[in-house]
């Protein structure tokens, strides 16, 4: 497999389950983990930039991306010198057990639920991870615009 880690493009967005992707706004970045040959195996966009905080949206199509990583290029790119943020903040629905066992997985902290904002009985997620508390990162790795993994 032949695996590079690209910037996200409107072309990759398709590939995104329907109930997962969020809106393409003027501060949404992204960055596209791309089978040369295959197309995308994982998106994570990130939008609604604060001056401490960006809120992140993945999809992971094949898990294999984490061991290529993935995880390493979000986070080095979310929380790196040059974006200056500290907190990643993500939002799931409730019922989605799957993505919030993934979430904390990763290292993301649920910090509280909001009731009913998907549906009746379905509650909205947040999670953050702070900077200091990524094991995704060494000294706030930059992306790189292409970088493949072997």
């Amino acid at each position: 497999m032949d695996v590079v880690f690209v910037p996200t493009d409107p072309t990759h967005i398709r590939y995104m389950p329907d109930n997962a992707v969020p809106r393409m706004c003027e501060d949404t970045r992204g960055i596209t983990a791309l089978d040369v040959k295959k197309g995308p195996l994982g998106i994570s966009l990130m939008d609604s930039w604060s001056e401490n905080s960006v809120q992140i949206h993945m999809w992971i199509g094949n898990p294999i991306i984490i061991k290529y990583g993935f995880l390493q290029e979000v986070f080095g790119f979310v929380f790196s010198e040059e974006s200056g943020r500290k907190i990643a903040m993500g939002m799931m629905p409730s019922d989605n057990k799957k993505v919030l066992n993934f979430s904390a997985h990763i290292g993301m902290e649920e910090v509280c639920r909001v009731p009913d904002i998907y549906a009746d009985g379905i509650d909205s997620v947040i999670s953050v991870m702070k900077k200091e508390n990524c094991r995704w990162i060494e000294n706030g790795k930059l992306f790189r615009k292409e970088r493949r993994r072997a």
